[in-house]
């Protein structure tokens, strides 16, 4: 009877010692690799040139940002354009951390043609807006940066924030530029997603209204972990924004850009 039970038992501990085994092949087999970030953002390049499909509600529009370094800034420009429709220019200077320095709009489908700076903790807009021509507004803020491309702006967050950490930051809303607004941004982890056919490594951020008026508008937005650019965006309203191209210059020579870390 004492050799039939010790059979059993040797018995079970080989099973179990068997199943062990094919639980950790498994795995080692299905566990996908983490996915690595970069350490800072990449705009090396003396010029970028970006370009995106907009989706608004079933609208089409395309935009294409072209970002030169000059010394210890960043020139922005914008050009967004739709059928039937006048285009929509975006210039803005950036400091080495991407932070806004100065912004200008000129959308002639809703009047506005504003300058925007940054003097201390106060925003100064001059030109077209708020239905009047030449108009002139200051509008108080405090310590936190002023991010109006904050596609850009994110990009440090997006590859070196801590997931669920939060940060908030001033932009002014561009359907309205008199109106200076609170947002904050979330760290929701690193994914791979399909980005114009393929799979890429990015870093996931919920964007939105800060405090309780995230209700009203909010967005998924992601960049890519190999360089922090964005490449994709999910946004209250039936907003789809999606990275079509990008070719990178270097004195003056057009070269490809780095491809999409492929998963």
């Amino acid at each position: 009877m004492k050799n039939k039970t010790v059979k059993i038992l040797a018995g079970a501990v080989i099973l179990f010692l068997l199943m062990l085994a094919s639980w950790l092949f498994l795995q080692k087999k299905t566990t996908a690799p983490p996915l690595e970030k970069a350490a800072t953002p990449a705009l090396n390049m003396l010029t970028t040139e970006f370009t995106y499909s907009v989706v608004e509600k079933g609208q089409k529009r395309k935009s294409t940002a072209v970002i030169r370094r000059k010394g210890d800034v960043y020139l922005f420009n914008s050009t967004e354009t739709a059928a039937g429709k006048k285009k929509v220019v975006v210039a803005a200077t950036l400091n080495p951390d991407y932070e806004t320095l100065d912004w200008k709009l000129n959308n002639p489908e809703k009047n506005i043609k504003v300058t925007a700076k940054r003097v201390n903790d106060r925003i100064i807009l001059t030109g077209a807006f708020d239905k009047k021509e030449n108009n002139r507004k200051e509008i108080g803020i405090d310590g936190r940066k002023w991010l109006q491309i904050y596609q850009l702006g994110l990009m440090k967050f997006a590859l070196n924030g801590k997931k669920d950490e939060s940060f908030e930051f001033w932009t002014l809303n561009p359907d309205d530029p008199g109106s200076a607004m609170v947002l904050f941004a979330n760290q929701k982890g690193a994914q791979a997603i399909e980005v114009n056919g393929e799979k890429t490594a990015a870093d996931s951020l919920k964007i939105g209204l800060a405090g309780l008026l995230s209700v009203f508008w909010s967005g998924d937005y992601w960049f890519r972990l190999s360089d922090g650019i964005f490449i994709k965006a999910k946004v209250s309203g039936d907003i789809f924004v999606e990275l079509k191209g990008e070719q990178a210059k270097e004195r003056g020579t057009a070269r490809p850009a780095p491809k999409s870390a492929k998963k």
